[in-house]
């Protein structure tokens, strides 16, 4: 056995258990929570199931509590905030059985080594991950290139950490991001930050070349009293879980760095096909497939009006005049959408479709929501692609307004020397400098990012005239530009 001794007191790790549950990646010991003690705030990194041996508490899971007592048994997934308040004089016992999230014996160190990787994979992939995985996570993490630039950090972090140095706000600033050699990367897993914060460290390696690391954690795990600061002292079993996340993250960037090499490579090999038999065969299989897809995309649209029709005379029979004009909005949506067949429209078009967007979020987040429109009337007729606009304004909802109650979005339109200049406004959380440089690096990549699609779209039908970027405004909001040009 193998105590743990912490600020609100102990946990005894069954060590004998362990070695039986090896296999399984599982951690037992019982828990000793002191009687009246607060066992403070904390993020669980790993599954966890509570079975009550003796005493009384309350425990609040994401803000809800309940009382338990000896004989319940609770499960916990990972990713909650949980916090206990003892209420009786005597200890609050409970059997903890942990389950770290575990991703396999994967090396860290690639050892195949090739040509030279370009750099900017790296943010590729990272800006990939981060919409496919991290966004998704409350956990605390900051990733770094090889020369100790911030490419990406999380907005969460510790109570503790924002008080004492703010990193969410000051983006990498915090003395736990510190720029790391590939020789401490290697040597050490962890360090201790000046406010007693350890914070755990993974190299991300791709083809034997040190891309950069991320850093994670953010914890206190000394086994002394964290009480005057309010500081959770974690278990060993958040150590290990955090450790293992950090080992996903890395092995996800780097699947995806292979993905995107293997697709550049595709890409190259289907523009070198040698034969013209082979082409006409592969074009006449592309023709009667589009056949079939118009014959039944005719079929489905004549269904889906009749239908949207029918449900929007029902809504006007009973009353319902605001189900109805949804009704509407999304009719529209769809008419535009599946029945435009030209590759250029007038801008009122795209704005009209926008307009119809915008109205059914208003139904959705009611007065919360504010848009405005500031477009130079002698743009309406000007020949833009066809659906360029919605996708851009729909990223602020996907991405931009995370936990942002007053939302306001802008859209806007004039004139410049170089063409035209459209601007997407949003209030969500400004983007910091290197979030913009990932992004628009991410925009540039030709992978499936839904920016990167509708920038290869621009480029497509302006004959490489157009540009897409984030940036901030004047004023210092989100902003994503598009930049139109006619030669």
């Amino acid at each position: 056995m193998s105590i743990q001794k912490t600020g609100w007191g102990e946990i005894r790790w069954q060590d004998e258990e362990a070695k039986v549950l090896k296999n399984r990646r599982l951690q037992v010991g019982e828990v000793r929570i002191n009687g009246k003690a607060h066992q403070v705030k904390h993020l669980h990194y790993d599954e966890q199931v509570m079975y009550c041996l003796s005493g009384e508490a309350v425990s609040a899971v994401n803000g809800e509590s309940e009382i338990v007592r000896a004989g319940d048994c609770i499960h916990y997934p990972a990713g909650i905030e949980h916090e206990i308040w003892v209420l009786s004089e005597e200890p609050f016992i409970h059997l903890l059985v942990s389950n770290p999230m575990h991703v396999g014996n994967d090396t860290l160190f690639a050892t195949c080594a090739k040509e030279k990787v370009d750099p900017k994979l790296f943010y590729i992939a990272v800006e990939a991950v981060r919409v496919q995985f991290l966004e998704s996570l409350d956990y605390s993490y900051a990733i770094f290139d090889n020369l100790g630039n911030l490419v990406l950090q999380s907005h969460r972090f510790p109570q503790h950490c924002v008080h004492k140095c703010n990193p969410g706000d000051s983006q990498g600033n915090c003395p736990c991001m510190r720029k790391l050699s590939l020789e401490q990367c290697r040597k050490q897993s962890r360090f201790t930050c000046p406010y007693e914060m350890e914070v755990l460290h993974n190299p991300i390696f791709f083809q034997d070349q040190f891309l950069g690391y991320i850093q994670g954690g953010f914890f206190r795990h000394s086994g002394v009293s964290g009480e005057e600061e309010n500081i959770y002292d974690v278990p060993d079993s958040v150590v290990v879980g955090v450790g293992a996340l950090l080992r996903r993250v890395v092995k996800a960037i780097r699947n995806y760095c292979e993905f995107e090499q293997f697709r550049q490579e595709l890409s190259e090999k289907e523009l070198q096909i040698a034969s013209e038999t082979e082409k006409k065969a592969m074009m006449l299989t592309d023709l009667r497939k589009a056949q079939k897809e118009v014959t039944d995309l005719k079929i489905n649209n004549h269904f889906l009006f009749n239908s949207l029709n029918q449900m929007a005379s029902m809504a006007v029979e009973g009353g319902q005049i605001e189900l109805y004009q949804s009704i509407v909005n999304l009719s529209k949506m769809f008419h535009y959408t599946l029945r435009t067949q030209s590759q250029v429209v007038p801008l009122f078009k795209e704005l009209e479709y926008v307009d119809a967007y915008l109205q059914l979020q208003k139904l959705r987040y009611q007065d919360q929501l504010v848009v405005e429109k500031d477009v130079d009337p002698e743009l309406l007729s000007y020949e833009v692609p066809f659906n360029f606009l919605q996708p851009i304004v729909e990223n602020a909802f996907l991405h931009g307004f995370h936990d942002i109650p007053e939302k306001w979005i802008r859209i806007e339109g004039k004139k410049i020397p170089e063409g035209v200049c459209i601007s997407v406004i949003n209030s969500g959380n400004p983007l910091a400098e290197n979030e913009i440089r990932t992004i628009n690096y991410a925009i540039r990549s030709n992978i499936s990012h839904g920016l990167s699609m509708i920038y290869q779209k621009l480029k497509v039908y302006m004959d490489g005239n157009a540009l897409l970027q984030a940036g901030l405004s004047p004023d210092g909001k989100t902003c994503f530009q598009v930049i139109l040009t006619r030669e």
